[in-house]
């Protein structure tokens, strides 16, 4: 969240004393089939650490004796205030024209679509319905994408604008579609795989004890998981804009071992807890601050920059060729100063 909201902006103004293009091109999305980037990795974990969360809230949930009926209303409102908000940041639902409006286009969607397949194994599942839908997500994606026919074109294809996936979010979404090589409706396999992944990462984080044996566990799953999507790339390509199975496997393989690191550094040395304390603000108010940063202005702006822009360009224009990091440095540090200031008050937005 702290690279989405000004984080990576900042890092790419400051990569040419940090790094030059090797920073920048880490801070970008990889062209299609090419080999991910850290910036790739943003959206599988939002959607890994929505599903670590779940048996905590889900554990709570039962320990205050809450109905089926309740929690069910819980999930769906969830899910169609994500899926609101998703069209609210990337959809042009604030045109009120439905001709210029995309339905799926938002990472939100896909943390909604994800969460509703996690939540209902986890409502009336165990653990072996978790495993076995999670399973059977990623083999009926793989074998969808490799072996169905579509239109006039052969099964198997991973191309851009000719790929099962997309042939489906075409057809059923007609105008609607955003005319992006990125997939949502069949995909909607590979996000509930892969939050239910992190539903597994947060039943370690519960049932075992915070130590070596837990960090271990996290990290021999994620290797596990590298270890499968580097195989299955023989045969399907790892593709972020389509979340193909190798794909998601791959990035799921680095979420573990993210996590397993954070366990490590914070969860067993508690002195260093106190390094996560800014990563902590923006966790807490995490829509808020995707909201700010990601929702479209005036004149090509998000909100938080419209705001920032004119604000601090004139005192950081004295800075010349550091004026770009400058402002970044300055619209970070505000919002920062805004979510510490909702943070101390206990005031966030939750959906």
């Amino acid at each position: 969240m702290l690279l989405l909201c000004g984080g990576a902006s900042l890092l790419c103004s400051l990569s040419p004393w940090l790094g030059g293009e090797s920073l920048r091109a880490q801070l970008t999305h990889a062209a299609w089939g090419q080999t991910l980037t850290c910036w790739d990795l943003v959206m599988p974990l939002f959607i890994f650490i929505v599903g670590v969360g779940m048996p905590f809230a889900f554990a709570s949930y039962h320990a205050r004796k809450y109905s089926i009926g309740r929690i069910l209303w819980r999930i769906g409102r969830r899910c169609v205030l994500l899926f609101l908000l998703g069209m609210l940041v990337q959809g042009n639902l604030t045109s009120a024209d439905p001709s210029r409006m995309s339905l799926f286009c938002n990472t939100l969607q896909a943390i909604a679509e994800g969460y509703l397949i996690a939540s209902l194994c986890l409502l009336f599942g165990g653990l072996r319905t978790q495993i076995i839908t999670c399973l059977s997500c990623l083999v009926l994606y793989w074998i969808a994408l490799r072996f169905i026919p579509y239109g006039s074109s052969q099964p198997g294809l991973f191309l851009p604008h000719d790929n099962l996936a997309y042939f489906i979010d075409c057809t059923l979404q007609g105008h609607w579609q955003d005319r992006t090589p990125y997939t949502w409706i069949l995909t909607s396999l590979s996000f509930g795989a892969l939050t239910l992944l992190g539903v597994f990462a947060g039943h370690m984080l519960r049932c075992i004890a915070p130590g070596k044996r837990c960090m271990l566990a996290l990290a021999g799953t994620g290797l596990l998981c590298l270890t499968a999507g580097f195989l299955l790339e023989y045969d399907t390509p790892i593709i972020k804009h389509i979340y193909t199975v190798s794909m998601t496997l791959w990035a799921a393989g680095w979420c573990f071992f993210l996590l397993a690191l954070s366990h490590f550094a914070f969860d067993l040395h508690p002195s260093a807890a106190r390094l996560a304390a800014p990563l902590r603000v923006f966790g807490s108010n995490a829509i808020l601050a995707y909201l700010l940063t990601q929702t479209p202005g005036s004149n090509g702006l998000s909100l938080w920059q419209g705001f920032c822009v004119p604000l601090f360009a004139p005192l950081c224009s004295h800075a010349g060729p550091a004026a770009p990091a400058a402002l970044g440095f300055c619209s970070l540090s505000a919002l920062f100063l805004l979510l510490l200031f909702l943070f101390n008050h206990r005031i966030f937005l939750r959906v």
